[in-house]
């Protein structure tokens, strides 16, 4: 929305509470519930909302990893003011994270993205994307998957299928727009895939689809998980991701029907810097420990390339010549889609500005095999550093450390069953 819509919205009298909502480092939303009137004064005078800095910097169970903090001010971005559908006079709004001097704050993702695409079109390029989540269904008492319908089966899609039109309809009315949905491999297991946007415009939407997504299952009196590996036995849950790129005008510039394989030399280039930087890509794309677990399936991609077979870390899909976009096939529905973008485009523009290639259906690099491979291969990327920004790439590489420390610190039901009794 405009500005002049939001407050035509909040002048309609249809509205009593805003969520002012903001993205921390690891991609979960953190937010302040504002009556009407607080939010049209700082809407008015395009003020903020004041919130402590540790919230940027929480691991998954909500432990600070610094023992000092400033103050940061939300600043909302009126472009997603949307009405909550299923809440009563309820909207909600993205942020934009500055610090008290109205400098930007150095581990305000979208900002890091904002930045990225900027960087993108001076070199006269945009990227388009759109995600495809998977995510389980589960028993609201048991944890365990909500049916056992079979792949890609019409059954799985009759079970589900009020809560799947319940949450197509609340999706496409925050925005989200759905162009697919299947019962995956998994049972109480499924996919949505959703349309093309801009970088910015389809993280907003990863945002607001997990939102939707949780509250309905809640409706429904369900879980819903984008773990991505919940169960041992079943699949994992992972998220592909489709691209392309294009001229400022909107003018696809991946493709050329002269190449053997449709690449143009920008598409090479592009592709080049990917490969080059895939390593750290990784640490946002799989960002947990449990990420990689997922990699042991014979389902997940696990060839570190670009090529036409499945299994290809970029594939090129068989209707490219027509659709014009990629799919990179390692990320899953956890990341911090900000930072894991952010980090595709400069690895692209670094394959732009050096004038990097890549062998087609050949293996062009080594896959870390967990989650401190990848952030080791991060810590060293210097590029990447100075890219996103050195307090952003420290404040990941910590926070993401200290989970692997304390899981490593767990002892398993497995080490009992298996050591328990070692050597009597």
């Amino acid at each position: 929305m405009s500005r002049g819509d939001v407050l035509d919205q909040l002048k309609s009298g249809n509205i009593d509470y805003i969520r002012v909502e903001f993205i921390d480092v690891l991609g979960n939303t953190r937010a302040r519930s504002l009556r009407r009137a607080e939010f049209e004064e700082i809407s008015n005078g395009l003020k903020g909302v004041l919130f402590p800095e540790s919230l940027l910097l929480l691991d998954y169970q909500d432990r600070p990893i610094r023992s000092k903090y400033d103050d940061i001010v939300a600043i909302p971005d009126l472009s997603t003011f949307v009405l909550i559908p299923y809440l009563e006079r309820t909207a909600r709004v993205l942020s934009f994270i500055n610090m008290p001097d109205g400098s930007s704050s150095p581990f305000c993702t979208r900002t890091i993205l904002k930045k990225a695409t900027e960087a993108l079109e001076e070199l006269g390029y945009k990227l388009q994307v759109a995600f495809e989540p998977t995510f389980y269904l589960l028993k609201e008492n048991t944890m365990e998957p909500a049916d056992v319908a079979k792949a890609f089966s019409p059954e799985g899609l009759m079970e589900e299928q009020n809560f799947l039109r319940n949450m197509i309809k609340n999706l496409e009315s925050v925005g989200v727009q759905v162009e697919l949905i299947n019962k995956h491999y998994g049972p109480g297991q499924y996919e949505v895939s959703f349309a093309k946007g801009d970088a910015m415009e389809a993280s907003d939407s990863l945002i607001a689809a997990r939102e939707v997504i949780r509250d309905t299952t809640r409706i429904f009196h369900m879980y819903s998980t984008f773990m991505p590996k919940p169960f041992k036995e079943h699949p994992g849950s992972s998220m592909d991701v489709y691209f392309s790129l294009t001229s400022l005008d909107g003018k696809d510039v991946l493709y050329d029907g002269n190449d053997k394989n449709g690449f143009s030399s920008t598409a090479y280039s592009f592709l080049g810097g990917i490969m080059e930087h895939l390593p750290s890509i990784m640490a946002f794309a799989a960002p947990t420990v449990n990420s990689y677990k997922r990699f042991r399936e014979v389902f997940t991609p696990s060839v570190p390339g670009v090529g036409n077979e499945r299994h290809f870390m970029i594939r090129i899909p068989s209707n490219f010549r027509e659709s014009r976009s990629l799919e990179f096939r390692l990320a899953d529905p956890l990341t911090n889609s900000y930072l894991f973008l952010a980090s595709l485009i400069y690895a692209g523009i670094d394959g732009l500005k050096r004038g990097l290639t890549v062998e087609v259906n050949t293996y062009t690099n080594q896959l870390p095999s967990t989650l401190g491979e990848s952030l080791n291969k991060l810590e060293n990327d210097s590029y990447m550093m100075y890219s996103l920004g050195q307090e952003i790439h420290s404040a990941y590489l910590e926070l993401k450390n200290s989970e692997i420390e304390t899981y490593e610190r767990e002892i398993t039901p497995w080490e009992h069953n298996t050591y328990l009794k070692a050597g009597w």
